[in-house]
């Protein structure tokens, strides 16, 4: 069932299972809210899709359930030229079945380790100088390697961006043990894209 409804400064939409919600903020900024059984690497697509729009991501908080289901929300803000947020179909975004094209990227440092969370994943903590297109280019080159985040928390204070990515490893057949050649091609990776480590 897909349908759309508008209410006092914010937009309700629901396209089968999958929803979002919008709710206008103090301009320039809004709060996205996305729940779903989204697939793969629709965070790299929808963060990614949004930068292309001019959408710059402030924070998000994102976490996959027990039981397969996305729960985020996105704190977000319009740049110039960027169209009416409660006229985009971030459901739609997020559901398209490849990432966004990536842009480069520089991180100014990170840290990277085995974690026990979610049956075995890898940690990932990075700061950088935040830029337009930063986590969706970061996601989507993580997504080629088949790392996928299952928890994100993304934050931006005085232009720079604080993240922590819990990553699980990603093929046809679903989530799997994140291994030591993953962790290490996700390393080299990230010191590529770091000025310092």
């Amino acid at each position: 069932m897909n349908r759309s409804s508008r209410t006092d400064g914010g937009v309700f939409t629901r396209r089968g299972e999958a929803w979002s919600e919008v709710t206008e903020l103090e301009p320039p900024a809004f709060r996205l809210r996305l729940g779903g059984a989204f697939q793969n690497a629709w965070l790299a697509s929808l963060t990614g899709r949004l930068a292309e729009r001019h959408l710059s991501i402030d924070h998000i908080h994102a976490r996959l359930s027990g039981d397969d289901i996305w729960i985020a929300e996105l704190h977000l803000l319009a740049l110039r030229g960027a169209p009416d947020p409660s006229s985009i179909h971030y459901v739609e975004l997020a559901q398209h079945p490849e990432p966004a094209p990536t842009t480069p990227f520089e991180l100014d440092s990170f840290r990277l380790i085995e974690s026990r969370d979610y049956g075995g994943t890898l940690m990932l903590s990075l700061e950088a100088k935040d830029s337009l297109g930063l986590l969706g280019s970061l996601l989507g080159s993580l997504a080629r390697l088949g790392l996928l985040p299952i928890e994100m928390h993304i934050e931006t204070r005085e232009g720079r961006a604080y993240d922590s990515l819990w990553l699980a490893a990603h093929d046809h057949k679903g989530q799997k043990k994140a291994d030591a050649q993953l962790l290490l091609a996700a390393r080299a990776l990230l010191t590529e894209k770091a000025t310092k480590v």
